[in-house]
């Protein structure tokens, strides 16, 4: 079905499109909506101080220019009555002085600790203020020095004693602790003017809507334990953004109802406060993790988070995200289901898998948006949206094209599986058949040659080329076979040739019939079936066709559980990635089952002896030079699967290793504006081999990952994002699911097959990712030949790599969750994603291990009993060729 130009069933597609996006548009709309708030206080009391700016930081440059200063008491005194400065040195020293001007009461602070000579310097200068400045109210003496355990309670006590001696009567003299220390430091309350206390009900793990109660409820604690002393709430407050601590969790909405609905009680009841904090300190992020910074009222650049009267609206980055969320779903949906054929089905799926991907980009805009841009935050918000943007795309990728396959059906583009729709003419063109062995069993070989034997086609030949192989055993009861087949049958035996199976290929054009015009290869594990020329043949009387292509099958699946399920994870790239990649022209060729137009191969130069994948290498250059490939999803061939997990993995090794040298040598092919390929084409190559670049990726990022577990209990080091990390597993998620939907559905195989072959496939993953990045090094690689069809016997652990990660990944997960005594969502989630990684290592532990126990009996594939020589032919013709060394 190609891309739609009925008119209704155009207007069905964009009404599923539109109705996708208007669903998600509500999600957002719910989401951003305005939270209501009862609580209006008419004013805030007083706010801490510290100088406002995304720069500044105490601990590297604590003075101040008086300019900001000023701007700092201005936009203070638009929403609070009062201020409460930490010392009175520096910046904050001077502070006091110009709130006071600006009509703001002043709670002065001073710092006090163990170094003794700072703490007379910081009390002559409180007497000092105290005694110029008229806006002071009270003095606060100390800040939670004793949780900080760095004053006794009587030391403390003997400091405020000596500033209340040295100050005005009318100024009030105390401390303020957290209420906890409050409760049993008799000495320093009974030397104050009040209690100051702190209620902090976000570091005690308290959802934000019981916050007002369990301070009311730590307030009367305190009293109790003081009864008659005058109260003063010297911090009380809530972050806007952060991880959760417990079940406390950061957003502007809950700052908003914590601080708004306490000021409101205490100005009713008469309650003496200071709200923390007047600004957004961004340098807290070293003291205090991700919620550091969220604690102000206004933000780092003094503007409001939300208003004292009303509801309190979504922020900016909230709705920056939902727009970006909605935009991008649509946009993808759009992209997917008008580009090529579609249905409204198709069209519905597609949407929910965009808007899925919009939301997830959307939730970390937002997320991002609320940060502030230090170093840390830039690494791992930076490092999370490219790897999330990789795994997501490359997700996407893969649902898209198993929900087109299974709502749109077959391509258009494929091949008619009716005999009589491509008619083989009167003069069919000679087909020459190659080939080539090393090192095979000579009766795998023979079952091959049998089924060539019982081909139903007028005019071809068969050039067996024996390569690379020295052992008589191997080599001469295939000689003889060719020779009992007759003529058709053309035996060449090359001890040494270099080049691998590209220059035995080659060899073997050196041995072809003048009058060929197609060469067809096979692996020399495969029985085919006797119409298989006789259907794809005449594929080629169009002279655009360089390639004809028919997909592998295994027929030995019923031998072993691991042999069943590789042999289902094969299917679903055959019945599902190659359709795809024969509508986009970017076709991957592969080496079995394949015809190629004589001429089209003596125009590109033949098959290349530089790397290990020479069929998708020349298939690239048929392509490259205007040819196009045809395709049929009919399986009209069966070889035999990888003897053992070892021997697939070796497989797959070369296979994406020889990708990655083609990448190598042909990436200028790819570049926008390089002639030779379509723009499609150029695109479908590169998605293609995204999808194993994204493993070796997600190798370096599992690398990573396990460092900074380990690293974190050492530095202070940021906790990867929610959103990020959510999307990343989200993306796990959905590829995994789609290649379960692929395997079960598109390519018929049972829940048993499609789960195992699965789960063989992600085994695969960090063999992907090494070979890779291997062929991101090195250029060359030793064509390493894949065993088939010999007796298993109990092998050796092939799964190191994966042995020694996934113990690296587990001992991580384990360690984050035991370091996560506050339930911290993002360290759970962090958790989680760590153990995800390791999955797949384990599988391939898994399937490592069952390699090195006894093979138990299996009845074997079924071969071809043997034919008589056809007639006219000496049963002890000689073979067409000697021993020839390369």
């Amino acid at each position: 079905m190609s891309n739609p130009k009925n008119p209704m069933r155009s207007a069905a597609i964009a009404a599923a499109l539109l109705a996708v996006t208007a669903g998600h548009a509500s999600f957002w709309s719910w989401r951003n909506a305005p939270t209501p708030v009862e609580a209006e206080p008419a004013h805030i009391e007083s706010v801490s101080y510290s100088p406002s700016g995304r720069s500044y930081d105490p601990n590297h440059s604590p003075d101040v220019p008086r300019v900001d200063l000023e701007k700092d008491m201005d936009a203070i005194a638009g929403f609070a009555d009062g201020v409460r400065t930490y010392s009175t040195l520096g910046s904050q020293g001077q502070a006091a002085s110009i709130a006071a001007r600006k009509g703001l009461n002043v709670s002065l602070g001073v710092w006090l600790s163990k170094d003794k000579e700072r703490n007379e310097q910081e009390i002559t200068r409180a007497v000092a203020l105290a005694r110029t400045v008229r806006g002071i109210t009270r003095i606060v003496v100390g800040n939670e020095t004793l949780l900080r355990a760095e004053l006794t309670d009587a030391e403390l006590a003997s400091y405020i004693r000596r500033v209340r001696a040295a100050v005005p009567k009318h100024i009030k003299v105390g401390t303020a602790d957290v209420w906890s220390e409050m409760v049993k430091a008799d000495q320093t309350v009974k030397a104050s003017d009040f209690m100051g206390v702190h209620v902090l009900p976000y570091w005690e793990g308290v959802p934000a809507d019981k916050a007002l109660t369990w301070i009311r409820d730590r307030l009367d604690t305190v009293r109790k334990a003081h009864p008659g002393k005058p109260l003063f709430v010297g911090e009380v407050g809530w972050p806007s953004a952060g991880d959760n601590f417990h079940d406390a969790y950061a957003t502007p909405a809950a700052q908003a109802a914590v601080v708004r609905g306490f000021a409101a009680e205490a100005e009713a009841l008469g309650i003496a406060y200071n709200v923390v904090e007047a600004f957004d300190g961004v340098w807290k992020t070293s003291i205090e993790g991700s919620p550091g910074p969220g604690w102000g009222m206004l933000d780092a650049d003094r503007a409001q988070k939300w208003p004292l009267t009303g509801p309190v609206p979504a922020s900016w980055g909230d709705r920056a995200g939902a727009a970006v969320a909605i935009g991008l779903g649509f946009a993808l949906a759009a992209f997917v289901a008008f580009r090529r054929r579609s249905t409204p089905a198709f069209a519905l799926a597609a949407a929910v898998g965009a808007n899925i991907i919009g939301f997830a980009v959307g939730s970390a805009v937002a997320g991002a948006y609320g940060e502030y841009l230090t170093f840390g935050a830039l690494t791992t918000w930076g490092s999370a949206f490219l790897l999330g943007a990789l795994m997501m795309s490359v997700a996407f990728a893969d649902l898209v094209d198993v929900v087109r396959r299974l709502f749109t059906g077959r391509a258009p583009a494929l091949l008619p599986r009716d005999p009589g729709a491509l008619p083989v003419p009167e003069k069919a063109p000679m087909v020459s058949i190659h080939v080539a062995a090393c090192r095979e069993q000579p009766d795998v070989l023979a079952a091959t040659l049998h089924s060539l034997n019982r081909l139903d086609y007028p005019n071809y030949e068969v050039v067996v080329l024996i390569n690379n192989t020295e052992q008589e055993e191997l080599v001469r009861p295939v000689e003889e076979l060719c020779a009992a087949l007759g003529p058709k049958f053309k035996f060449h035996w090359y001890k040494k040739i270099s080049g691998f199976k590209a220059g035995a290929l080659n060899a073997a054009l050196r041995h072809t019939d003048k009058d060929a015009e197609v060469v067809a290869v096979l692996d020399a594990d495969y029985t085919v079936s006797p119409d298989w020329l006789k259907k794809l043949v005449p594929a080629f009387a169009d002279p655009s066709v360089g390639i004809v292509q028919a997909p592998q099958e295994h027929r030995d699946g019923h031998e072993t559980l691991l042999k069943g399920a590789m042999a289902a994870e094969y299917r679903p790239f055959f019945d599902v990635g190659m359709q795809e990649g024969l509508t986009s022209q970017a076709f991957i060729c592969h080496g079995t089952m394949i015809m190629l137009r004589r001429s089209a191969m003596e125009q590109v130069g033949g098959w290349s002896e530089d790397g290990i994948c020479e069929d998708t290498e020349l298939g690239i250059r048929i392509l490259s030079a205007g040819y196009r490939a045809a395709y049929t999803d009919e399986r009209l061939g069966e070889g035999l699967a990888p003897d053992n997990f070892m021997q697939f993995r070796k497989q797959r090794d070369r296979w994406v290793f020889g990708s990655t040298q083609i990448a190598r040598a042909h990436w200028r092919k790819l570049l926008p504006g390089a002639a030779g390929l379509t723009a499609a084409q150029k695109l479908g190559y590169v998605t293609n081999w995204t999808r194993w670049w994204s493993d070796a990726v997600g190798l370096l990022a599992a690398g990573a990952a396990v460092t900074w577990t380990f690293a974190s209990l050492v530095f202070p080091l940021h906790l990867p994002p929610v959103e990020a990390t959510a999307a990343v597993l989200g993306a796990l998620v959905l590829r995994s699911g789609a290649s379960l939907l692929a395997s079960r559905y598109a390519s018929g195989n049972s829940w048993r097959e499609a789960l195992t072959g699965c789960a063989v496939g992600m085994a695969l993953s960090t063999t992907v990712a090494l070979a890779v990045l291997r062929g991101a090094v090195r250029k060359r690689d030793a064509f390493r030949v894949t065993a088939k069809g010999g007796k298993r016997t109990a092998g050796r652990f092939c799964a190191k790599p994966e042995a020694w990660l996934s113990a690296a990944l587990v001992a991580a997960s384990a360690t984050a969750a035991l370091v996560n005594p506050l339930g911290t969502l993002s360290l759970e989630l962090w958790s989680i994603l760590l153990a995800a990684m390791a999955v797949p290592n384990l599988m391939a532990v898994t399937f490592a291990i069952g390699d090195m126990l006894p093979a138990r009996e299996t009845r074997p594939a079924p071969l071809p009993a043997s034919l008589p020589a056809p007639q006219g032919a000496s049963q002890s013709q000689p073979s067409s060729s000697t021993p020839v060394a390369a």
